[in-house]
């Protein structure tokens, strides 16, 4: 395929690789790594990642976005899905199954390979991300090999392409461990900032699913809850409905945006319009299916840095944040997301070895993130902080060799399966300390 250009969902990532292609099989991405592709390889999902991992000079490869389902096991609560179906998909295509996803980020844009290749979550301290899931994977090597493997079936490389960042193979299926369908009911609600610091843990330990966003000007937090709620017989959306959905700029999110260039041009007004945005937050209630409740439109588009810290230094590492961005008057229209997830086992996840509190910041695609992030991630680091990998950095491989303690036993797979580097990009070759075939010749 000709050469064209990519960029990222806000833009801030662009590049003009030699080739791009799209497979829809395995049989595809064997062809492909026989034809002797440019190096390097990269994988694209929707491009819903801020930090510049398809960020590639070589061959771009897309997973054709048909929403698809290979197997469902009823008894087992598993399906087996092309990994390049779409997050918001997932739900529709599941329903019917009578299964749904345990646990959804807010956003639902992304490819479930990029969802669960970088580690994205949603919040609930007995829920760990999505790729803890993941009961079983089909990739092909660069060598061409098509490998399925599980826990019982070459469990190093299970362990490895469970969370993966696209660097030892291309990710073509996944299977899921899956939970009967489920609603919820939202509940949202203000909360004075310093109270809802201190009740983190009681608030989190009553409800399924626990978060707030902090305006770091104003007094009190929006804080929001998913509970369980009694089945029904109510319709559930179609995927095209979900789709659809995602793209709709709502009226709030049209004033976000207009907040957005405010604080921008006219620096002075953010903090008073942190205080117009949070007061303005009234309270809701509403119970719908889970996949349609999780994820929220995003058409403001911007750049996000977030880390997990361990959940007992949390709160201290907000305070920390917010007090820093008031002391300094830093420049900045979103609010600070706080959630919580379990810890797991997963090599290079974030929530390796212990259970944590994930922070997330923002910044208008079209603002300088520069000065908000470099102070945020002083802070973060401060506090033990582990970065999300689809999201802003400047982390390296020595700093990931000391915030991972099985960070060597991944790259020792990754190496195995891919000893010349084609799947990294300058990017990855950083975190991993390698050099790449590409590059040395």
């Amino acid at each position: 395929m000709a050469a064209q250009g990519w960029q990222n969902w806000p833009g801030r990532i662009r590049c003009a690789p030699r080739q791009m292609v799209t497979i829809a099989s395995e049989d595809d991405a064997v062809r492909l790594m026989a034809s002797n592709p440019a190096l390097p390889i990269r994988m694209a999902g929707s491009g819903h990642s801020f930090t510049p991992l398809a960020d590639c000079e070589g061959t771009l490869v897309r997973l054709a976005p048909e929403p698809k389902v290979f197997h469902v096991d009823k008894e087992k609560r598993l399906a087996t899905i092309w990994a390049g179906t779409p997050v918001w998909a997932l739900g529709p295509l599941l329903h019917p199954h009578g299964l749904a996803l345990a646990n959804q980020g807010d956003i639902d844009r992304q490819t479930i390979a990029g969802a669960t290749g970088t580690g994205t979550h949603g919040t609930g301290v007995t829920l760990g991300s999505l790729s803890t899931m993941i009961r079983a994977v089909t990739l092909v090597t660069p060598a061409g090999e098509v490998k399925t493997c599980s826990l019982e079936q070459e469990p190093e490389l299970f362990q490895a392409a469970r969370l993966s960042l696209g660097s030892i193979g291309i990710i073509t299926r996944l299977t899921l461990a899956l939970v009967p369908s489920y609603r919820l009911t939202e509940n949202g609600w203000l909360e004075d900032a310093d109270k809802a610091l201190a009740n983190i843990d009681a608030a989190a330990a009553r409800h399924r699913h626990y978060e707030f966003f902090w305006f770091p000007y104003a007094k009190k937090v929006v804080a929001k809850s998913l509970d369980p709620a009694p089945p029904d017989s109510s319709p559930a959306k179609s995927a095209e409905q979900m789709h659809a959905r995602g793209l709709v700029s709502s009226f709030d999110e049209k004033i976000f945006r207009m907040g957005c260039r405010l604080t921008k041009w006219v620096p002075p007004i953010g903090p008073s319009l942190h205080g117009i945005f949070t007061s303005g937050f009234k309270g809701s209630t509403r119970t719908r299916w889970s996949f349609e409740i999780f994820a929220s439109p995003r058409t403001v588009r911007f750049n996000e840095m977030e880390y997990a810290v361990p959940a007992e230094r949390g709160a201290a590492c907000l305070e920390a944040i917010v007090r820093t961005i008031r002391n300094r008057r830093i420049r900045t229209a979103f609010p600070i997301e706080m959630r919580l997830v379990a810890a797991d086992d997963l090599w290079i996840s974030p929530f390796n070895g212990r259970a944590s509190m994930t922070l997330s910041v923002h910044q208008w695609a079209k603002d300088d993130e520069r000065t908000l992030f470099k102070a945020c991630e002083d802070i973060f680091l401060a506090h033990e902080g582990r970065p999300h990998w689809g999201k802003m950095h400047s982390l390296k491989a020595a700093e990931f060799q000391r915030l991972y303690p099985d960070f060597a036993r991944f790259r020792a797979v990754r190496e195995k399966v891919d000893p010349e580097g084609r799947l990294l990009n300058h990017h990855l070759a950083a975190i991993f300390g390698a050099s790449p075939s590409w590059r040395r010749n």
